[in-house]
């Protein structure tokens, strides 16, 4: 399978997973800043701190030799993608972001001109202006069954054995660490999905609140991990063949926030696990129905 996003440990995630310095941070919940003060009028939302830090903690990989420009193209549509930058919302400004994002001003400029190129940012001039994200990244089913048809029956189980290891960790500590103010973000995430409108919407608000799962559990290298699992799982799930699922995924985002507030560990990991183990089993099985219908 080709892979899209690389998992990183140890040395690799260490830049990523240092102390915030560069930015003036308001208030710290948990492993993330929720707030931040770019020092531009506040017109318009400008992404939150801690979503900057996901963007910086994505690794793309592909087998083709990407530029450094395109490389952070890449990282800031996949977070466009799982719904970590969001329509509407202004980018700090390119100095401040090509620090955080550890590339030159000049590279930074290089992605964005991409980024515009493909609809998905806009550039506005004067008071209140900036970088602000203008489209959303939209996945047809078509593209779904393509990808599904060159993934591995293996490399799918791995995926999902991997996402439910994951899972399973960040809930058992989201229900011994987080506050109420995590399970009031979870619970709002979990809204969005209930809400959704669309694959697409579906999509970005499920990956979304998964990684928020992740923040609660208050450990940055399994949220980082989530994000990375959400990268490379959201490009595959909510297709046609998803429609009948969105309401057992509903009914599992809240029986597994119900367990980690009234902080039943146990039950918490359970849950996640089953629910991308189940998830993971959906994919494989459209996978191979998609083969089979190939060979017909």
């Amino acid at each position: 399978m080709n892979l899209h996003v690389v998992v990183v440990l140890e040395a690799d995630l260490a830049p990523a997973l240092a102390p915030a310095t560069l930015f003036p941070v308001e208030e710290t919940v948990g492993c993330y800043a929720d707030t931040v003060d770019y020092g531009v009028p506040n017109e318009a939302e400008a992404v939150p701190l801690r979503s900057l830090e996901m963007v910086a903690q994505m690794r793309v990989g592909t087998l083709d030799p990407f530029g450094r420009a395109e490389q952070v193209a890449e990282q800031l549509t996949a977070a466009i993608g799982i719904g970590i930058l969001n329509k509407g919302e202004r980018l700090p400004p390119e100095l401040t972001l090509a620090e955080h994002l550890g590339v030159s001003p000049l590279t930074l400029r290089q992605s964005l001109a991409l980024l515009r190129s493909k609809g998905l940012l806009e550039t506005r001039r004067g008071r209140g202006g900036g970088s602000f994200i203008s489209g959303n990244v939209s996945v047809s089913d078509a593209s779904i069954r393509t990808r599904l048809t060159q993934c591995g029956t293996d490399d799918l189980r791995d995926l999902g054995d991997v996402a439910a290891s994951v899972a399973a960790s960040a809930a058992r500590l989201a229900a011994l660490r987080s506050d109420a103010q995590d399970i009031r973000r979870v619970r709002d995430l979990a809204a969005r999905f209930d809400g959704a409108q669309g694959a697409d919407e579906l999509r970005r608000a499920d990956a979304r609140l998964h990684i928020g799962l992740g923040v609660a559990s208050q450990s940055r290298r399994l949220t980082t991990l989530m994000i990375q699992i959400q990268s490379e799982m959201a490009p595959l799930s909510w297709g046609q063949s998803w429609t009948d699922y969105r309401t057992r995924a509903s009914a599992a985002h809240g029986f597994l926030i119900d367990a980690i507030e009234r902080r039943d560990a146990a039950a918490a990991e359970q849950l996640a696990r089953g629910h991308f183990e189940l998830e993971a089993a959906l994919l494989i099985d459209q996978h191979l129905d998609l083969l089979t219908a190939g060979t017909e």
